[in-house]
């Protein structure tokens, strides 16, 4: 396998630190970010692989009862909160889906309708797939993120054993074709 393996823990902090670390040993030719994620939406149940085409930092900002307003792009410099990726390619035809990163997992059905309100496009959530999209974007190589779908957001009841074996089968069967698609010309993401 042309990519290096890299487990980086829960978290954009812990993800960023384990990407950094890992490009001090050289430049990789691409990202492949594989994950359990929360599904916002009905209709994503758990144990199902999304590929996440664009991502949101959500909860960079200021929170309101009801409301969130995003840090302002004349506070942030070039620092985007929302990435576009790339499509799924043909041969893998999983559902592309808005993702929305945030600090904590919503631990209750009240978190969930914040964000859901906030943010009605996004499909799942995780708390560091934006950090990939970051990464990714900011030393332009090419990225590709699949989750599978562990709980629904906001619910106490989470399908870990599913959403990790599904991975597992996922891993197994895609992995290899999916770096070798990145390394045929897979783009970066771009500020959305």
């Amino acid at each position: 396998m042309p990519f290096p393996l890299l487990v980086s823990g829960v978290g954009v902090a812990a993800t960023l630190a384990a990407l950094w670390e890992a490009f001090g040993t050289g430049r990789p030719q691409g990202i492949l970010a594989l994950g359990i994620a929360g599904s916002y939406k009905p209709d994503i149940l758990p144990g199902e692989a999304v590929w996440v085409q664009s991502e949101r930092l959500a909860d960079t900002g200021r929170r309101y009862r009801r409301k969130f307003i995003p840090t302002p792009p004349h506070l942030r410099g070039d620092f985007p909160l929302a990435w576009e990726g790339t499509s799924p390619p043909a041969w893998l035809p999983l559902p592309a889906v808005e993702g929305l990163t945030i600090q904590s997992v919503s631990g209750s059905p009240h978190e969930a309708r914040f964000w859901q309100r906030n943010y009605p496009n996004a499909a799942i959530e995780t708390q560091e797939n934006a950090a990939f999209f970051l990464f990714a974007w900011r030393h332009r190589l090419p990225l590709v993120s699949v989750r599978i779908i562990s709980n629904r957001v906001g619910s106490p009841k989470w399908y870990k054993d599913l959403a990790l074996q599904n991975l597992h089968t996922f891993a197994q069967r895609y992995v290899a074709p999916l770096c070798e698609w990145i390394l045929e010309g897979a783009a970066s993401p771009s500020p959305k």
